[in-house]
């Protein structure tokens, strides 16, 4: 019954639901229907840059019945250039300004399309705080539907209730209220007042510090938030609802948090979906064991109801249509990746939405099994290569839609960050990554680059193939096996064609191969970095089979898988290596070695310590005094062929 009538909703919201290709709720209507939103990548000029905004007030009149706002903002900000002589922001031509005044000053604002202009009568210099006060009203019009503009007013259309709501992600805040639009100059703090009529409830970011009996059947909700906040995340939605709050409590602390749900007051619809919200609390806690303690659990996390074809991460209140659970923890998640820790550009996109995705399959896994969390994935992979091209990173920030592509940001994002997560070695590694990241970007923003240089500090690896191949570059692998076996010696030789060649040649992964036999399976790890790469091992089961990618880490087909008798055996695996003093303290002796081979000593996650070359040598020492003590393994190769791993100790 929920899921026909998330259906329903979404069937309205997108009128090309029924097209075979995936698309996320949360994308679905993040979408704005009008192309000049999406009409530039960055500010609307450059000289918003001249200013740091510290702190934005917003004392609203709003209703439930239509767009129509009256309106004082007050930006603080301080002058970062040297000399400041316009003050220039966003607003809409469809909001009238009354008047503004700059540090008291009444002055004329001019302007045209978005970008709004006051020519300062004395310049400001760099290091100088000042205050501007906008005082405005207007009934800004958005598209029918879902994909409206800034502010929209809608029914819903099962419950019955008017709603008026802001959607301002990517470039919309400036339909409601004077902005300026910059990812990377987060707000230190703001208060959004808003005034309602009787009977209804607003809510927005933060704590709701008080509501005011003004009279004349008007109350004022004054939410006031202490977190740095990025300027799409300011929201409100005005509606007949019922608060719906409980506190919970986080694991293994005595601290609590406020869970705050805005529902409608339809009498039948938090029974509906009581037992969702309910799981909120739960939800919050999995995911602070993850990423670290939800990030602003001293103000609140909780839902406004509006109706959406699915949901926007506000900050401490999501405005969402549904709880389904999925998008419930889906929008949760973005409060670390997305409100806490914000993507750099809109190109960086993926940081917020392959992260909350990546987060659906983690909550499948931890509460629903192994089985769900496979189905999950293999979804996310089928949809990603339904086409052969496209990249993680977004190179068209003009294009809302391809911003917030499902197939590309959302789910081949997701998809990566599970092979990066493949590529940690141990999930250890991977989740302290993740807790280090939000700690390092806490209340900022973060760009692909920098992600990508923190994750090979945490890692200890470079990362520049990875992320030039499965984030900037296109496509996927399609991998073929050959594989014989004699005696004991099993041959792999893989093969592997890209879908877009003319962005990745071939992808360089690690991979998991599973060895099949009648009398049990094995999964060996190979490196996978030429498009054609053979392998060896020593198995002393009667092989029947090979599977490619068992565990489905990576995004990729699997081609053809045959058992060729003439394929040779590894040469290597005949030598007669013998490795000397193992354990050791200060080096390994390697002997019997062939002319030409490469030797790599890896720790037990497969990361590459060292690669040394032999020549023309038949003796090599490996010196192996940078090395912790510990457990290390030793591959040899040559010319495509690669010997199995030898255990190599070293002690104290």
């Amino acid at each position: 019954m929920k899921i026909s009538f998330l259906l329903f909703l979404i069937a309205i919201a997108m009128p090309g639901f029924a097209q075979t290709k995936s698309i996320h709720p949360c994308a679905a209507m993040k979408k704005h229907a009008y192309n000049d939103v999406a009409g530039k990548p960055t500010v609307e000029d450059a000289r918003e840059y001249d200013y740091d905004v510290k702190y934005v007030h917003l004392n609203l009149d709003v209703n439930n019945l239509n767009t129509q706002i009256n309106g004082i903002a007050t930006t603080n900000a301080i002058v970062i250039v040297p000399s400041m002589g316009e003050y220039v922001f966003e607003l809409t031509q469809q909001i009238t300004i009354d008047s503004f005044k700059f540090n008291g000053t009444l002055l004329p604002v001019t302007g045209s399309g978005y970008l709004r202009v006051v020519s300062l009568p004395q310049s400001v210099t760099q290091g100088t705080s000042f205050t501007a006060v906008t005082y405005y009203h207007g009934a800004p019009s958005g598209a029918s539907g879902f994909y409206g503009g800034g502010i929209q007013n809608a029914v819903s259309p099962t419950w019955g209730a008017h709603v008026t709501y802001t959607l301002s992600e990517s470039y919309a805040s400036r339909d409601w209220w004077p902005v300026k639009q910059a990812l990377q100059d987060k707000i230190d703090s703001s208060d959004v007042w808003l005034t309602v009529g009787a009977g209804l409830k607003a809510g927005s970011n933060g704590m709701l510090n008080q509501v005011v009996n003004l009279g004349n059947n008007k109350s004022r909700y004054e939410w006031k938030s202490r977190n740095a906040i990025d300027y799409y995340l300011i929201s409100f939605a005005v509606s007949t609802y019922t608060d719906y709050s409980h506190y919970m409590h986080f694991d293994n602390s005595a601290d609590s948090m406020l869970i705050q749900n805005y529902v409608y007051d339809n009498p039948q619809t938090l029974p509906f979906w009581q037992g969702e919200l309910d799981s909120t609390s739960l939800m919050v806690n999995h995911l602070s064991g993850l990423f670290g303690r939800y990030p602003f659990w001293k103000e609140k996390y909780g839902h406004c109801m509006a109706p959406l074809g699915g949901g926007m991460e506000h900050q401490t209140m999501t405005t969402l249509g549904t709880f389904e659970t999925s998008l419930i923890v889906h929008e949760l998640g973005h409060q670390w990746f997305g409100d806490n820790v914000t993507c750099g550009t809109w190109s960086d996109i993926w940081l917020n939405e392959g992260f909350a995705s990546y987060i659906e399959y983690l909550f499948e896994a931890n509460f629903h099994g192994a089985a769900a969390a496979t189905a999950k994935m293999n979804s996310v992979h089928s949809n990603v290569m339904s086409e052969p091209d496209g990249s993680v990173y977004c190179t068209d920030t003009i294009d809302e839609n391809r911003i917030f592509d499902s197939r590309l940001s959302y789910d081949k994002g997701s998809a990566v960050i599970h092979t990066l997560r493949f590529v940690a070695g141990n999930d250890d590694l991977f989740f302290n990554m993740l807790k280090h990241y939000q700690v390092q970007f806490e209340r900022g923003t973060a760009t692909t680059e920098q992600f990508k240089n923190f994750v090979a500090g945490e890692y200890n690896i470079n990362m520049d193939t990875f992320f030039n191949q499965w984030i900037y570059g296109e496509g996927y692998p399609t991998i073929s096996a050959k594989w014989n076996q004699v005696n004991n010696q099993v041959t792999v030789a893989l093969s592997q064609q890209t879908s877009a060649p003319a962005s990745v040649s071939y992808f360089n992964t690690p991979l998991e191969l599973k060895l099949k036999s009648a009398n049990g399976d094995t999964v060996v790890k190979v490196n996978f970095n030429a498009a054609n790469k053979t392998f060896a091992f020593s198995w002393d089961k009667n092989m029947n089979g090979i599977t490619i990618d068992p565990n489905n880490w990576i995004l990729n087909k699997t081609g053809t898988i045959v058992k060729d008798p003439a394929l040779a055996i590894n040469e290597l695996q005949a030598s007669a290596f013998v490795v000397y003093p193992n354990p050791t303290n200060n080096f390994w002796n390697v002997k019997n070695l062939p002319e030409g081979c490469d030797m790599i000593v890896s720790d037990l996650s497969g990361r590459v310590l060292l690669n040394i070359q032999s020549g023309n040598k038949k003796e090599i020492s490996i010196d192996s005094k940078s090395l912790p003590s510990g457990i290390y393994l030793l591959r040899i190769s040559k010319a495509g062929y690669s010997s199995e791993a030898f255990k190599l100790v070293k002690m104290h």
